[in-house]
């Protein structure tokens, strides 16, 4: 059995999921899909279904792979044909989000995800427009950076300082 799929999931542990799941299947409890279907337990595997709200629930599988966007889950879609002097990627994306039957794409406007990968780490940002998610991008890198630049675009002054 792998780590728990859903964060809605009622067990944190492997033990406790088995322990409910053999006891409510000799009781003769079902399962149920995200279109109301059920089925019995005894014909269900552990890792296919998640304990929520009180029922055991079939978790609906995703084809996509989830990014990671500062925080916030994101599918990738095709990445923008832009080139700029940043060396950004952008990427047109949608929000990601979990109900009780596993991750759904959230619908509404698609967001934008800029990347930028250097040799030590990846880094992310989005936003409504390229415009955004380029600018939450910058002020990520400078965050991350702010001393190194201020290092070099202040030589000069940082030098004469010292004197």
């Amino acid at each position: 059995m792998s780590k728990k799929q859903n964060k809605l999931a009622y067990h944190d542990s492997d033990f406790d999921k088995v322990r409910d799941f053999n006891a409510a299947r000799s009781c003769g409890e079902v399962a149920y899909f995200s279109n109301g279907n059920t089925v019995s337990l005894n014909a269900v595997k552990l890792h296919d279904v998640e304990f929520i709200g009180g029922l055991w629930r079939f978790q609906d599988k995703f084809p996509y792979k989830i990014q990671d966007v500062r925080g916030e889950s994101f599918v990738l879609f095709e990445r923008l044909p832009r080139v700029e002097k940043n060396h950004f990627e952008f990427y047109r994306a949608q929000r990601v989000s979990q109900n009780c039957y596993g991750y759904y794409m959230v619908g509404g406007p698609s967001q934008i995800v800029a990347k930028y990968a250097t040799d030590q780490e990846t880094y992310w940002a989005y936003g409504n427009s390229i415009e955004q998610a380029r600018a939450f991008l910058g002020i990520k890198l400078y965050d991350k950076f702010s001393d190194l630049i201020h290092s070099v675009v202040c030589q000069k002054t940082l030098g004469r300082s010292e004197k």
